[in-house]
């Protein structure tokens, strides 16, 4: 992450606001977090455009606004945001934010090739590891950039809620510096990094409790609250820094805490976790993982880029990572119907290390 004094934050931010007025970006995949980063970003008066299914054009245009909101109390409405359809608007993007679930990138990479122009930006802005591989290697004239999204947004119709805390990071890249400043003047807080494996994984580190959530079928907050369920996420865990520390890759801290102590944390007592990790559960008490959201609309996960990239890098390294492979296998039992959801945390320590 660059750090700049006040003097040459203040011409940065001016030069990125500048540059901002002539860039236009197209948001791909605007599904609820798609809708919400660019609906913040028209806000903030950048030409950003979103590019996404027809049923939620359908929506938006009958309601005639986008609505945002987050856990914190903040509402806004968001008029005239443009919504396409056509994959052919991509042809004037200066920037493509890449918003789809991972298992849908292997398309969006023809799209992204078929019409963008040379050197265009595309971030891909996906939970895991590796999403981004399909369109490095058919886009190798466009100039490919990583990404996170650090908090859950749920949507309902035209109102779109950030239900969680969390930034937004992004590989260093001038060009990006006026979308970080429109979005940190939304409120969304934005990092531009020059070593981004070490955000990614500390990322994913945080997102491998997204499978114990769907396993679960409880709101974040209640499930975060017993300690069965968070020992099973702090094996989880330990098991990636395990893998990480073999890659030579030092996690980044996203929390209060560094990542390598979070494994530990989890596994305290009830009281004390709820005392120690008050910024950690300050979310609105029924939000949930985008993994159980999948589950319930009968669509594939992401299982594959979080806990099974896990495994697959430590199979890589010679590092054993049975909990992350349980894991996997639960939740792929659970997408071919072969298992229900609705697992105690007991239940789920017990599957974990039997």
């Amino acid at each position: 992450m660059m750090r700049l004094s006040p003097l040459t934050k203040s011409a940065t931010l001016a030069a990125a606001l500048s540059l901002g007025k002539f860039m236009r970006i197209v948001v791909y995949g605007a599904g609820s977090i798609g809708c919400y980063l660019g609906a913040s970003l028209h806000s903030a008066g950048l030409d950003s455009v979103l590019l996404g299914r027809e049923r939620l054009q359908q929506v938006l245009e009958q309601h005639g606004a986008i609505e945002l909101s987050d856990y914190q109390g903040a509402q806004q409405r968001v008029t005239d945001v443009p919504y396409h359809t056509d994959p052919k608007v991509l042809a004037q993007a200066d920037i493509v934010l890449v918003t789809l679930k991972c298992l849908a990138m292997e398309d969006a990479a023809q799209q992204l090739a078929n019409y963008c122009r040379p050197a265009t930006r595309v971030v891909c802005l996906q939970n895991g590891l590796g999403s981004d591989l399909a369109v490095r290697q058919q886009c190798q004239g466009l100039k490919i950039l990583r990404g996170i999204v650090g908090f859950n947004v749920v949507g309902d119709g035209a109102h779109f809620h950030r239900a969680t805390e969390g930034d937004v990071h992004m590989e260093h890249d001038p060009l990006l510096m006026p979308i970080q400043h429109a979005w940190q003047r939304q409120g969304i807080a934005c990092e531009l990094n020059s070593e981004f494996d070490r955000i990614a994984w500390a990322k994913l580190q945080l997102n491998l409790n997204n499978v114990i959530n769907a396993l679960s079928d409880l709101p974040l907050k209640a499930q975060l609250e017993q300690r069965a369920y968070r020992r099973v996420l702090a094996m989880a865990m330990q098991e990636l820094v395990d893998v990480a520390q073999a890659k030579g890759i030092e996690l980044a801290q996203l929390t209060a805490l560094p990542a390598t102590w979070l494994p530990k944390l989890m596994n305290v007592p009830d009281w004390l976790f709820k005392r120690l990790a008050k910024r950690m559960l300050a979310i609105d008490p029924e939000a949930r993982s985008s993994m159980w959201e999948d589950i319930q609309h009968g669509r594939p996960t992401e299982i594959l880029f979080l806990n099974g990239a896990v495994a697959s890098e430590g199979e890589q390294e010679g590092i054993a990572t049975p909990v992350n492979h349980a894991l996997a296998r639960l939740m792929w039992a659970v997408e071919q119907g072969k298992r229900p959801t609705g697992m105690s945390g007991p239940e789920l320590l017990a599957a974990v290390t039997s």
